[in-house]
């Protein structure tokens, strides 16, 4: 069996930014960045940070991007995804010291669902960790292709 391809995202963001910003914006900027169905799954507050490592993964905001082509589910990923994030985020919990305790994985949508089809060639899904101290939000997501979804003969 082949190691399946991936695109891998980090983002590093200051806390009391993002506090800010959901202070200002409070629920328009929560539905702005996340579904009604993955309020209660996602990462609350490291939302944007998480979704910033998704986009990043992807190579960018594609034309016709929204915040909800990222969404949280409650399946998890699969066996060998978890084991992939589980070393990604030992190396960036050595670099930052931040332990990565959340995670989550998530179904990609629309215009990213798109560009990282192109760039993985065939059906992706996500998954990502999270984690804060020190002032700090750090996410990591890793997008790939899904064997479970994908038409083989």
């Amino acid at each position: 069996m082949t190691t399946p391809a991936v695109l891998i995202g980090v983002d590093i963001v200051a806390a009391d930014r993002l506090a800010r910003a959901a202070a200002r914006g409070g629920a328009t900027f929560t539905r702005h960045l996340t579904t009604s169905a993955e309020r209660d799954l996602g990462p609350g507050t490291a939302t944007f940070s998480v979704k910033e490592s998704f986009i990043k993964a992807v190579g960018g905001r594609p034309p016709g991007f929204t915040w909800h082509d990222f969404e949280a589910t409650p399946e998890p990923p699969p066996r060998w995804t978890g084991e992939l994030l589980d070393e990604a985020a030992a190396e960036l919990t050595a670099a930052t010291g931040l332990a990565l305790t959340g995670g989550a994985a998530y179904t990609l949508r629309g215009a990213c669902r798109d560009a990282a089809r192109l760039r993985l060639a065939g059906p992706v899904a996500g998954a990502a960790r999270w984690g804060s101290g020190d002032g700090l939000l750090v996410s990591l997501a890793v997008v790939y292709v899904d064997r479970k979804d994908a038409r083989c003969p």
